[in-house]
C-alpha cells in the first residue's frame, strides 16, 4: 500500500475516534507508523487529508455508480443496487461512515476544494434515474430532484446510525426497510 492511502486510513481511524478538531497530524503519522515530515510530503494540511478521505470515497461510489449504468437493468435496480452497496461499504468501514456523517456537515474547512460535499453530483445522478423510471412508467410522477436527494441522505445516515447503534441492534434492519419503503411509496 502506497504511504498516501496509508496516512488515509490512518487519518480515518483517528477522526473517527477523536473528531477532526482533536486529531493532530502527529497522531495520524503515529498511527501510520511515519514521520510527521511523510504526512507533509503528501497533503499541505489536515483540511487537505479530510478532503481526499471524501474524494476516495467519492471516486469509488461514481465509479461503482457508472458500471451500473452500463447494465442492462431498470433504474428502480440501479438506484436498489447503488444504495445496497453504499450501505454494505460503510458497513465493512465504520471509521469511514462515522468520518463521513460527521465531519460531512457544515462549512467546508478547506476552502479550495469542494470534495467535503460527498453529495457532489450523486443526488443528480439518483434524480437522473429517477427521471427515466418515471418515463418507462415503473413509478409514479414524483418530484425526482427532491427523491434523488432524499434517497442520497437517507442512504448515508441510515449506514452511519446503524455503526453507532450496531450491528445486533434493532436498527440493523432499518436499510433494507428504508430502502423498501422508498421504492414501495413511488411505485406505480
Amino acid at each position: 500500500m502506497n504511504k498516501k492511502e496509508l496516512i488515509r486510513l490512518s487519518a480515518t481511524k483517528i477522526i473517527a475516534e477523536e473528531g477532526f478538531y482533536k486529531t493532530k497530524v502527529q497522531d495520524i503519522a503515529d498511527d501510520a507508523e511515519i514521520a510527521v515530515g511523510t504526512v507533509y510530503i503528501y497533503f499541505k494540511n489536515k483540511d487537505d487529508i479530510l478532503d481526499y478521505i471524501f474524494e476516495s470515497q467519492h471516486t469509488k461510489m461514481i465509479e461503482f455508480i457508472e458500471k451500473q449504468e452500463k447494465q442492462e437493468i431498470s433504474p428502480l435496480e440501479k438506484i436498489k443496487r447503488i444504495l445496497r452497496y453504499h450501505f454494505t461499504e460503510m458497513e465493512n468501514n465504520p471509521d469511514l461512515a462515522k468520518v463521513l456523517s460527521q465531519e460531512g456537515t457544515g462549512p467546508l474547512k478547506n476552502k479550495e476544494s469542494e470534495m467535503k460535499d460527498d453529495s457532489l453530483g450523486v443526488p443528480d445522478i439518483f434524480q437522473r434515474m429517477l427521471e427515466e423510471s418515471k418515463e418507462i412508467r415503473e413509478i409514479r410522477d414524483i418530484d425526482a430532484e427532491m427523491f434523488g436527494y432524499v434517497i442520497f441522505f437517507v442512504g448515508r445516515e441510515t449506514a452511519y446510525l446503524l455503526q453507532i447503534k450496531g450491528k445486533k441492534d434493532r436498527y440493523y434492519k432499518a436499510f433494507e426497510e428504508l430502502l423498501t419503503f422508498i421504492v414501495n411509496g413511488i411505485k406505480v
